[in-house]
């Protein structure tokens, strides 16, 4: 899966016919992917492409104005001088934005049914502390989500880290599975399960721990684990 190289695409002189036929059949792809209930990294390249057009739109629409008011016409003695450079610039200019406004189209409604598919998924994830501890221990704890396409539960081990980014802090979550379990070879529920492994864990004092569960039997990889790391940044963070 090759990733879009938005400057190339959007660059003075570009031959606009092959880049669109390149933006086609990227969205295609996402399309295609969301059509598998598969989300990542689709969805982040079509919320990063539509980012970054909208910011480009902006900024040429204000390059637009300008040039339009100071560059292309001037009037002498009742004569409109264009240049012949400016002449050039501007037929380039309305080009991109041309191509800008139709990028924008053709990604809007594929990006609105990623988004619908990973709200979907979110609203049918429920996070449940069964640990007794309510705080983590350095940020540190477990968490079990259930893989349901394959029939495995899978046990994690996160990390609330802190970054800065463009001078901003955030936080994000830095996950390592530590068990998978057939569900076949559950002897107990799932509560119960986590509730003994945790008492055991020689990681942690006490760790704090958490299910998420879901009836959903989407993608793991490309899905539910994403979204619900996620949605576990969000509980751990409020």
């Amino acid at each position: 899966m090759t990733t879009l190289d938005l400057k190339k695409l959007t660059s003075c002189g570009s031959d606009w016919e092959s880049n669109q036929y390149k933006l086609l059949i990227k969205v295609k792809e996402w399309s295609l992917n969301f059509n598998k209930n598969k989300l990542f990294p689709s969805i982040e390249e079509s919320i990063q492409l539509n980012l970054a057009l909208e910011d480009l739109l902006r900024e040429n629409i204000e390059c637009k104005l300008w040039f339009d008011n100071e560059i292309r016409g001037r009037r002498t003695n009742e004569r409109v001088i264009v240049y012949e450079k400016a002449h050039q610039v501007g037929h380039q200019l309305d080009k991109l934005l041309n191509f800008i406004d139709w990028a924008l189209q053709l990604n809007r409604p594929v990006l609105e049914e990623g988004r619908i598919i990973k709200n979907f998924v979110d609203d049918n994830l429920v996070i449940e502390r069964v640990s007794r501890v309510e705080k983590n221990y350095h940020g540190k704890g477990y968490f079990s989500i259930p893989d349901n396409k394959n029939r495995m539960l899978n046990i994690y081990l996160y990390e609330i880290i802190w970054d800065w980014t463009q001078e901003n802090l955030y936080q994000r979550i830095s996950s390592n599975l530590v068990r998978s379990i057939p569900y076949n070879s559950l002897d107990n529920s799932v509560e119960e399960f986590m509730l003994n492994f945790v008492s055991y864990s020689k990681d942690m004092h006490e760790p704090v721990a958490f299910l998420i569960q879901s009836d959903l039997d989407f993608p793991f990889k490309e899905t539910m684990f994403p979204i619900a790391e996620e949605k576990l940044l969000k509980h751990l963070c409020s």
